[in-house]
């Protein structure tokens, strides 16, 4: 083999190192967005729960067994959380999961997760209002080590009497 065979060899080599260099990256950036699209469905999961077990409960603990039709009888914004000796098994109203957290292992992942719950203007249901009104928001957070972000699932549980 002369010099310029070993050259066209070696820059054969090259090409063929720097293809298979790159095609290894792609398959590992697509490993890394598959995981992160698993812990996020298991996450919106984990969260959808929590939403729909709050909005099974009560809207408030004066409403838990009779109707309400003055907002004065309804919890105090700063009053919002469980009650004394309430816990998670126990609670029985929308707000009693203010300020709730907890850990949850799906599939050997944690999950964390952190839920709010305060009084919404319904014409501004982005911020909150440390008044009384017939409308709440929760907002649960989710976080774990192995995901990038924090997902944030906010639901409106509104106070309807029908007569």
């Amino acid at each position: 083999m002369n010099t310029g065979q070993c050259l066209i060899s070696i820059g054969a080599l090259l090409i063929l190192s720097l293809t298979i260099l790159r095609v290894n990256t792609s398959i590992l950036s697509t490993d890394v967005v598959l995981q992160d699209s698993k812990l996020g469905v298991l996450a919106v999961s984990v969260a959808t729960s929590i939403i729909e077990e709050a909005s099974k409960k009560a809207f408030d603990a004066a409403t838990a067994d009779d109707a309400v039709i003055d907002l004065s009888a309804l919890t105090s914004p700063y009053s919002l959380g469980p009650g004394i000796g309430e816990t998670p098994e126990t609670f029985n109203d929308f707000d009693d999961y203010h300020e709730y957290t907890k850990q949850d292992t799906i599939n050997t992942i944690d999950y964390n997760v952190a839920c709010q719950v305060n009084y919404i203007n319904p014409a501004n249901v982005d911020g909150i209002i440390m008044e009384k009104t017939w409308h709440k928001k929760i907002t649960v957070n989710i976080t774990s080590s192995l995901m990038n972000d924090t997902l944030k699932f906010s639901s409106v549980y509104s106070y309807w009497q029908f007569r």
